[in-house]
């Protein structure tokens, strides 16, 4: 039974080879990391190589008792590793998956090493707030057709990582009108939209198509990138953040048949 348990955890909770470190932790978070897995120093010791990172492996045995796997996970990292060895800062950012890619690395180095109010959503990082900090790293980084989307909002301290991320999310690249220049424009989708196969994917901006999948809460991507978010970077839904499930088996889109996948539950040892 002990084997199972950590096999299932392996399974679920092992860094992939491009993923950055703070994009790991925070996938480890919302898959359950630290409400659902429980694990002792003994079993712990016997997780192998979780994240890669040898100076992080060999650290999350060493604490005694019953603890959460995120608890072991952020005191190894932390002992570890300083935020200017895993944070690298961008120059630029130039698709909405970099951006909510990058802005996610910045909240998580500040709740696990920032000296910010932040620091007390280390159990809640969605909860995170967008300092001052952050946001100048994050816009002053962002392509020029983000930084257009970005100088429509004001900075100010209730401003939330998620608002921010829903920012860039909903930012859609569109053709310009022909009197205009050649420049595209940005425009911002109400947050109730779903999109139609006329659409693009939000996550690659190419056309939707056929080959696509619509998730429980409405929105729709291309089957491979929509798999590729859910196993590299979060389990919810990149537009509204609801649960999502993997759609491992999902078949192509057609004009008879449309698949609707079901919510996504989290992992449960």
């Amino acid at each position: 039974e002990s084997q199972r348990k950590l096999r299932g955890i392996r399974q679920q909770f092992t860094r992939f080879p491009d993923q950055s470190v703070l994009l790991w932790l925070y996938h480890c978070w919302c898959a359950g990391a630290d409400a659902h897995v429980f694990l002792d120093s003994h079993e712990a010791k016997q997780l192998g190589s979780l994240s890669y990172d040898v100076a992080i492996d060999r650290r999350i045995g060493r604490r005694t008792g019953t603890l959460s796997l995120w608890t072991r996970l952020v005191s190894s990292v932390r002992e570890a590793h300083t935020a200017d060895e895993l944070l690298l800062y961008r120059d630029r950012w130039d698709t909405k998956l970099e951006g909510v890619q990058y802005l996610t690395e910045l909240t998580m180095a500040d709740i696990l090493f920032g000296n910010t109010r932040n620091s007390r959503y280390l159990h809640d990082p969605d909860g995170a707030y967008c300092t001052w900090h952050i946001w100048q790293e994050f816009s002053k980084s962002a392509s020029p057709l983000f930084s257009k989307a970005l100088a429509s909002l004001t900075w100010k301290r209730d401003l939330k990582m998620l608002q921010l991320q829903a920012c860039v999310w909903e930012c859609t690249l569109t053709p310009p009108s022909p009197p205009q220049d050649g420049l595209s424009s940005l425009e911002t989708q109400p947050k109730e939209y779903a999109a139609s196969s006329d659409d693009p994917c939000t996550i690659c901006h190419e056309e939707l198509g056929r080959n696509s999948c619509e998730l429980e809460c409405g929105h729709e991507f291309h089957r491979e990138c929509i798999r590729t978010w859910l196993l590299e970077h979060s389990s919810t839904c990149p537009v509204c953040r609801d649960d999502a499930v993997l759609p491992a088996d999902v078949p192509a889109r057609n004009n008879s048949k449309h698949y609707k996948a079901r919510p996504w539950k989290r992992f449960v040892v």
